[in-house]
């Protein structure tokens, strides 16, 4: 059953108020990127909570896992339970039974998760009353920040499980809507090491790209394509207000961050294997200064035109280089890459510069050949 809400929509029209969401997406994604690579997923923004990724069998059919998130910030305060906290809570509870009734077809074993994330600490805590307090009972509490960084609802003390149940329970009977109660079990709650400020969340992506992907020398700059792939979905209107994870218009699929983040593995390692053998290989093709100056674009390019299945030359060198392997052959980049164009040029009518030729099959050759580089 799809669910039809009122604010199905409200975050598109308040996309400005979105970029904490959008930037945490990311920074939870980088910083497990293990877990995510080795599995069949995708990323809905915007759509029956503030991010989601759907974890599916590898056949795509059904969907076995969700992880749904209400990212927040509270600047220059630490989240209580209160009204506020309630809200939130209680909204979260919401989408998990909404997620139950999503039509999307689910294995037999299906669970999701619903996980509160803030960079905010929080402090959930017991202040016992009077007659509590001559009973015995004394006050505690649970604080999530860098020391104790996630926590499910089940592994809270019971008495701040009461305390927050109670308050969730009564902010719904206020505002009129239903207590999900049972959703209760499927509750997270998680305090995150990032910025508060726009500037230094793009500062944390950057670093955390360097350090789980060394060899990328433009960080900023891949930081900056995934973040495009989401901002697609995000701007995408819920068609008729409909909720359902059967939208394929609202996805980031896993396949298309997987290939963004090989394709700039492979452009990083190609930038690199040129600047280590640019001495030879720029004699040996007679490369002119200028081009040799501007190495990255030429390259850059030449992965963009190697994408398009129309550009016939690009494809018929990417297949040879594919099925051929020379590193086994050759002592040096340069007899190696001189073998390829020569081969090449002498099975196949190739419309293409020389220069072109080469740099198709150095770019060819590391995205196919380039594990260990």
């Amino acid at each position: 059953m799809s669910t039809r809400k009122k604010s199905a929509n409200s975050g598109v029209d308040a996309l400005l108020g979105f970029e904490f969401q959008r930037n945490c997406a990311l920074y939870l994604l980088l910083s497990d990127y293990g877990r995510f690579k080795g599995r069949e997923f995708f990323l809905s923004i915007e759509h029956h909570d503030d991010f989601l990724y759907c974890y599916r069998t590898d056949c795509r059919s059904n969907i076995e896992e969700v992880h749904s998130y209400q990212a927040k910030k509270l600047s220059g305060n630490i989240w209580r339970i209160n009204e506020r906290f309630s809200e939130v809570i209680a909204k979260m509870l919401e989408v998990g039974n909404d997620l139950l009734s999503d039509a999307a077809p689910k294995c037999r074993n299906y669970t999701h998760e619903l996980t509160f994330v803030s960079n905010s600490d929080i402090e959930l805590k017991f202040t016992p009353n009077k007659e509590e307090k001559e009973a015995g009972k004394k006050e505690l509490t649970h604080v999530l920040n860098e020391q104790n960084c996630r926590c499910h609802y089940d592994a809270v003390p019971d008495v701040i499980k009461d305390t927050i149940s109670k308050k969730v329970k009564s902010f719904c009977s206020k505002a009129e809507v239903p207590y999900y109660e049972s959703e209760l079990d499927n509750l997270h709650i998680q305090w995150v090491d990032f910025p508060r400020t726009k500037q230094s969340q793009r500062d944390c992506l950057v670093g955390l790209m360097s350090r789980k992907f060394p060899h990328v020398s433009d960080a900023p700059a891949a930081v900056e394509l995934l973040l495009s792939l989401f901002r697609e979905v995000e701007a995408t209107y819920n068609q008729g207000k409909v909720i359902t994870l059967l939208d394929s218009s609202k996805r980031v699929e896993g396949d298309e961050i997987k290939k963004a983040i090989d394709i700039i593995e492979t452009e990083q390692k190609t930038f690199k294997l040129w600047r280590e053998h640019s001495t030879e290989l720029a004699r040996k093709f007679r490369i002119p200064i200028g081009i040799q100056n501007s190495y990255e674009n030429h390259i850059k390019n030449t992965f963009e035109l190697m994408k398009d299945m129309m550009n016939n030359e690009h494809q018929i060198i990417k297949s040879f280089v594919n099925d051929h392997d020379y590193s086994m052959d050759y002592y040096s980049h340069d007899e190696m890459f001189e073998a390829y164009v020569s081969d090449i040029k002498g099975k196949y009518n190739i419309n293409l510069r020389h220069i072109d030729i080469f740099f198709t099959t150095l770019c060819a050759f590391v995205e196919h050949h380039g594990e260990t580089l």
